[in-house]
């Protein structure tokens, strides 16, 4: 059985995870470590090279539990990442939106990205160009933001957090109803599947293609 340890910025994305690998052979193992998202509250003031620091001992601490592979669904933990990170690493290392990026990057149409946590779009944003445009590719992208909606999830409030994310596809559907959408983070996930659902659309996220990369890559096995 393959065992993949899990670094989240929030205890929610447990579920997320172990849903979409439920179909597979796998021992998910947990870590949760909500620092860096506390940190843009304002509870703590760390340097980017402190949150780095952190987040290598976190992922060395991780290697040494006997993981066969290491996710990032964090994304501004994704977003300190660095290709020595990634180069030296003794286990593979997958981020959320790794395999996302290049999901976007293919489309030739203008599209919209939604975000819930402020934090993340601007070192996404610049990860996503970087990818795109090592692959000669230059999509045009727009970005949205769910104003206030990520203290509500770090609230726990959960249902709250899930209307405002609906209520913000709504909104961008009747502003842009030929344009593809899609959503930045792992939490937004299970609104996006539901709302695409109710709405008879496409709603894109991370989940979708990180699954099919591990799955691929890891060479993942059926329980079914």
């Amino acid at each position: 059985m393959t065992r993949i340890g899990c670094l989240h910025g929030h205890y929610s994305n447990i579920s997320l995870l172990s849903d979409a690998f439920a179909a597979f052979d796998v021992e998910l193992i947990h870590f949760v470590d909500p620092g860096l998202l506390l940190q843009n509250e304002g509870t703590s003031v760390h340097t980017k090279e402190q949150s780095h620091a952190k987040l290598r001992e976190q992922l060395n601490w991780m290697r040494n539990c006997g993981v066969d592979a290491i996710v990032i669904t964090c994304t501004q933990y994704a977003a300190l990442v660095t290709p020595e990170d990634e180069a030296t690493a003794t286990v593979p290392l997958f981020t959320i939106d790794g395999s996302f990026f290049h999901e976007l990057a293919r489309h030739t149409e203008p599209q919209v990205l939604l975000f819930s946590n402020p934090a993340t779009v601007q070192p996404t944003m610049e990860r996503l160009v970087k990818h795109a445009h090592s692959h000669s590719l230059h999509p045009e992208i727009q970005v949205s933001l769910v104003e206030n909606a990520f203290a509500l999830l770090m609230e726990n409030k959960q249902e709250a957090y899930r209307e405002a994310i609906k209520d913000a596809l709504y909104q961008l559907r009747q502003t842009f109803p030929d344009q593809p959408i899609a959503v930045a983070q792992l939490s937004m996930a299970p609104v996006a599947d539901q709302f695409a659902k109710e709405n008879d659309c496409t709603i894109s996220h991370p989940l979708h293609s990180l699954t099919s990369l591990m799955s691929v890559a890891l060479q993942l096995r059926s329980n079914r």
